[in-house]
């Protein structure tokens, strides 16, 4: 582990992004690498119900080309454009696991109060044909939540915005594992949550699920008018 990366690391109360970029030369030297955002995230979240209840949210997020370049030029190590073995262990322990502080900047709220993630599981480093990386990764509940009986809604950001996490265009929410129901979700500007002095509404999604009918199916993704483009 290089000087500044260590350097880094030992401050636990470091804005999440100076977290995940860890010792890269880029941010430890220069000024203005602080103006916000600085880092770029794509993510997509999926529920994993269990008996009709949110027990997981698997996340995957897309970083911006300059922060997959400083992570690439950090952790692979024998130039083969993957991350395997010891190299996803590096990986997840030195720009991944102290996210834990951020909430893995994924905040989940049960009638608009926030549900704290057990932990962080199954967590994969990849680079993708055009080098940029990707983290997939699956965040547990203590306690499953019940979407009939519960409003649910997740949003993705940092609340310093250092980074800037957006839903993806496609395919931004899925559901995995409903039996016996049928589930959407709605995406609007969280006006009662800004951050970032109260500059910036992130946006999140409000999931909305019913039973299903004896003839209907789930098709555990998007359905016509589920997406609104918030701008």
């Amino acid at each position: 582990m290089s000087t500044l990366l260590s350097i880094a690391l030992v401050t636990v109360r470091k804005p999440a992004s100076m977290t995940m970029v860890a010792g890269m030369t880029m941010l430890a030297t220069a000024p203005s690498a602080f103006a916000h955002p600085h880092v770029w995230i794509d993510a997509n979240a999926e529920f994993v119900f269990e008996d009709d209840k949110i027990t997981a949210i698997h996340v995957r997020w897309l970083f911006d080309d300059l922060f997959s370049m400083a992570v690439i030029d950090e952790f692979d190590q024998n130039h083969d454009t993957r991350f395997f073995g010891d190299e996803n262990t590096a990986v997840r322990d030195n720009a991944f696991a102290a996210l834990a502080e951020f909430s893995w900047l994924t905040h989940l709220r049960r009638n608009e109060e926030l549900v704290s993630f057990a932990g962080a599981t199954d967590f994969k480093a990849d680079i993708t044909d055009d080098r940029r990386v990707s983290y997939d990764f699956k965040l547990t509940l203590e306690t499953p939540l019940d979407p009939m009986k519960d409003a649910i809604s997740l949003s993705v950001y940092d609340a310093e915005y250092y980074i800037d996490v957006a839903y993806t265009q496609v395919d931004p929410v899925l559901f995995s594992g409903t039996k016996s129901l049928s589930c959407h979700f709605e995406m609007s500007e969280d006006e009662k949550n800004r951050i970032y002095f109260d500059l910036v509404a992130p946006v999140r999604a409000d999931v909305i699920c019913a039973a299903k009918v004896a003839d209907g199916g789930s098709s555990g993704g998007l359905a016509p008018g589920d997406f609104v483009l918030v701008e």
